[in-house]
């Protein structure tokens, strides 16, 4: 099995590359439970994905490690935004 760094560096290239899906298969697959840099890797790439819930987790699980990252805490504000957006106009014609 590739060390940790290995594959980080792997996901990053393939993150950077736009391969996202290839990205999460290879964090997926490694044990990052305590790993920093590829929780917040993982929450980029979801974010990417626009899958706002899961990007949403892994930030916040990154700043519960972190708490006073300003990079991560945008990233979940610009989230909770996105989730909280109404128009009424939209809504109620």
């Amino acid at each position: 099995m590739p060390k940790l760094e290995t594959l980080l560096k792997r996901a990053k290239e393939a993150y950077e590359q736009n391969r996202n899906e290839e990205a999460l298969t290879i964090l997926n697959g490694a044990t990052i439970a305590n790993n920093g840099d590829a929780i917040f890797l993982k929450g980029e790439i979801y974010f990417k994905l626009q899958n706002w819930g899961e990007a949403l987790n892994h930030f916040s699980l990154f700043l519960e490690k972190y708490p006073s990252d300003r990079k991560a805490e945008s990233y979940c504000a610009m989230i909770q935004n996105i989730l909280g957006f109404y128009h009424k106009d939209l809504y109620n014609p």
